[in-house]
């Protein structure tokens, strides 16, 4: 049987599932496994939140069932102003500045992740926030900018994120060298993400990579 698409088409398809859905994927990734160590930090040091903060970040997640609702950054705006000290506020920041970003906004969304990376006490919110500023950063072409935020590692845990990250900056620098050494580096540790080892293998598929010794 004939193979319907030659390597070519395939690579080019393979690139465009990874600019449409990449960045959601390993955001997703992040954010979820940062949740799951905050709820740890917080048992932990048994940290109990304001009723009214976490009466709001409930109400802030209801909205999130209508997508890129105006009211959902207006809760999270106010979870920040009235309830900075609290984790609420970091994980109401995080929502904001995805709306940011689904709206274009994106010089919006590189100052809420910023407040994160300056306000927040827990690690795992910081390095998420320095990941995802990183790939807005990315998005607008800001390069050095991207890299620089990535140097500072807030929490290990996250380091097949950052060097995915780094690979995907390489790349559009086209140092293909530099980005297939990164997404290995990544996939070493791949395993406590999910999708996030298929993802990179798609990632070393390209041709640009796969040639390079």
């Amino acid at each position: 049987m004939e193979e319907y698409y030659n390597a070519d088409d395939q690579a080019q398809a393979v690139k465009a599932w990874l600019r449409k859905y990449g960045f959601s994927i390993i955001m997703g990734l992040a954010l979820g496994l940062a949740l799951f160590y905050a709820l740890q930090f917080f048992m932990a040091k048994r940290v109990v939140a304001s009723e009214k903060a976490a009466n709001a970040y409930v109400t802030l997640l209801n909205s999130t069932s209508i997508p890129n609702s105006p009211v959902t950054a207006l809760i999270a705006d106010e979870i920040v102003k009235n309830y900075p000290k609290t984790p609420y506020a970091s994980m109401a920041q995080f929502f904001a500045a995805q709306i940011a970003v689904n709206a274009g906004e994106y010089d919006k969304a590189d100052s809420q992740l910023q407040w994160i990376i300056d306000h927040s006490k827990i690690n795992a919110f910081r390095q998420i926030a320095r990941i995802r500023l990183a790939r807005v950063l990315l998005q607008q072409q800001k390069i050095n900018d991207a890299q620089m935020v990535l140097k500072k590692v807030e929490d290990k845990t996250y380091i097949p994120l950052i060097e995915t990250t780094k690979g995907d900056i390489y790349l559009m620098q086209k140092q293909y060298a530099e980005a297939k050494k990164a997404y290995e580096s990544a996939f070493n540790g791949a395993s406590q993400f999910s999708g996030l080892a298929s993802m990179l293998q798609m990632k070393l598929s390209d041709p640009q990579l796969a040639q390079v010794n």
